[in-house]
């Protein structure tokens, strides 16, 4: 949440956020200080009490697990829904639509974002997706200097 919540923070992490059709590919879409930070966050307690083999499966899901929840898959698995973050959970996440704005933060279980209060999952999926009355830089190049300019965001 704080990929969101701090200004500094969401200038990088607005170009995940900026893909106005999301599909498996849009979840590799990223700035790298975001990239890195995120990686950073997790790969760093990670490997200060975990073997190499533990890590490895838990890069191995997650980088699946990334790829499935961003996909435009329409099936669902009820049961499934309640425990793991499923695609239409996470493309909540990503609408630009007012009701889904700030939800589903939770990456891997859904049941986290109840505790919190930013659970959102109506049966239909969003119409629309991008950011909501902002604008990033075109292209790659601008989209990974920008960042670091200042520019006002409210959270």
């Amino acid at each position: 949440m704080p990929f969101h919540k701090v200004p500094f923070l969401w200038r990088f992490h607005a170009v995940h956020h900026s893909s106005k059709a999301l599909d498996w590919i849009a979840g590799s879409r990223s700035h790298f200080v975001d990239d890195t930070l995120v990686r950073g966050f997790i790969l760093v307690p990670l490997m200060l009490g975990f073997s190499q083999a533990i890590i490895l499966a838990y890069l191995i899901f997650v980088t699946l697990h990334a790829t499935w929840t961003h996909c435009n898959f329409g099936p669902s698995a009820k049961w499934l829904e309640k425990y793991l973050v499923m695609p239409r959970y996470h493309h909540w996440h990503h609408t630009s639509q007012k009701e889904g704005i700030d939800k589903n933060f939770a990456i891997h279980f859904p049941w986290i974002d109840r505790l919190f209060g930013t659970y959102y999952y109506p049966d239909e999926w969003p119409e629309r997706y991008g950011l909501d009355g902002e604008e990033i830089a075109r292209g790659f190049v601008g989209q990974t200097i920008e960042p670091f300019t200042k520019r006002k965001r409210t959270p």
